[in-house]
């Protein structure tokens, strides 16, 4: 197998807003084995490895970066919202079927990367709002209703869902579920939401609008601007695309972040780049990205 890094590129940091957020050292192309390009990746909590899916074939794989080896975690499964434990151990996906009455439904699984073992954390159902993973409890919400499980014998722990129930934003605390839309539910539809890494405030994206903070009751939006797919880098700042569009494609799409209170904002590639969906390691040292191409790139930060 090749290995993974290849020449860097080092950007000078572009500066939307009032001054520089992260210190970005270097940006690297992953030397990704002959024949293969990215449909989704999500980056490992200690950025050793990253779950991808493939564009050429179904299920969800496993791409160190020490070795560029590939490796598959399992035959089925959606890479969208894929997230991974805080050990780096569990991989816990959607997989969505049609059953014989042509309806999707949408099951919850778990991989274990040591045994290989899967596990369905929520059967199939038409009904899965969303899920979040704290630490190595998974807490998924169903109609409504919160569902814990461990994914290693340990204590559960709880922890607020952001979620979305037909086009609208809920978050559930303690068992109860919550419309929080702070833009109203009619007529809205709101996008990619997930809780701070302190469980205090909720990131989302409304559709026409752009990306925004909110409070857990929804009250306090902050707008961040015109940032899609954004996830939380750490409590005080989240990164996100800036694309744009002719109306059929993407024609420049950058990397960015910003800080939550939405002042302050950094360019982490250039808007030639077509750098889209970051994903985040949790020590915040590198951000991947992947074009629509199918490359996969890795942001390296200093602090």
């Amino acid at each position: 197998m090749k290995k993974v890094f290849v020449s860097a590129l080092l950007l000078g940091a572009s500066v939307i807003g009032y001054a520089q957020l992260l210190n970005v050292a270097s940006i690297e192309k992953v030397a990704l084995p002959e024949g293969t390009s990215i449909n989704t990746a999500t980056m490992s909590p200690d950025g050793s490895y990253i779950a991808i899916t493939k564009k050429q074939t179904a299920g969800i794989h496993k791409l160190d970066l020490a070795s560029s080896e590939i490796t598959t975690i399992s035959e089925t499964g959606n890479g969208y919202g894929l997230t991974i434990s805080k050990d780096g151990q569990q991989v816990v996906f959607k997989d969505v079927t049609v059953g014989k009455d042509k309806l999707r439904r949408t099951a919850l699984k778990s991989t274990d990367l040591a045994t290989g073992k899967t596990t369905t954390l929520v059967k199939p159902t038409r009904n899965l709002q969303g899920f979040t993973v704290n630490n190595n409890t998974v807490l998924s919400v169903d109609k409504g209703k919160v569902s814990t499980k461990s994914l290693n014998g340990t204590v559960v722990t709880a922890a607020p869902v952001a979620s979305i129930e037909y086009g609208r934003l809920m978050l559930t605390v303690n068992g109860k579920t919550t419309n929080i839309s702070p833009q109203g539910s009619e007529g809205q539809s709101y996008l990619w939401p997930s809780v701070s890494p302190d469980g205090t405030r909720v990131l989302y994206y409304l559709s026409g609008k752009g990306a925004y903070i909110c409070n857990l009751d929804g009250s306090n939006p902050v707008y961040l601007g015109q940032i899609r797919a954004a996830q939380w880098y750490d409590n005080e700042t989240v990164v996100g695309m800036n694309d744009t569009d002719d109306g059929y494609v993407i024609t420049s799409s950058q990397i960015v972040a910003v800080k939550a209170d939405g002042k302050i904002g950094q360019n982490l590639t250039e808007e030639s780049s077509m750098a889209m969906y970051p994903t985040v390691s949790s020590d915040g040292s590198k951000i991947a990205y992947i074009t629509p191409a199918g490359d996969l790139h890795i942001i390296n930060i200093t602090k």
